[in-house]
């Protein structure tokens, strides 16, 4: 997948997990998706759901490790995230 896909994909999680996160949290990670910060809206992405341990998808879960290994990041906090499926 080539950049604006990966962009537009990173971009689209706020969304996807709008549901399962703290309002503030919410807050801060739409305002990272619309100023590009991808690392940094990855980064407090998965501490969220890390810690607020909400259920995600098998499907969620795989599409985060796509957009994680797209953008070069780690995807060890993976495995301790909820995942239903």
């Amino acid at each position: 997948m080539d950049e604006a896909e990966l962009a537009t994909r990173t971009a689209m999680l706020p969304e996807v997990f709008a549901d399962r996160v703290p309002p503030g949290e919410l807050d801060g990670l739409r305002s990272m998706a619309r100023g590009g910060e991808w690392d940094e809206l990855l980064d407090l992405l998965m501490a969220v759901l890390v810690q607020t341990k909400p259920v995600i998808s098998a499907a969620e879960r795989d599409q985060l490790r796509e957009v994680l290994a797209g953008w070069g990041l780690p995807d060890d906090r993976l495995g301790d995230l909820a995942v239903r499926g």
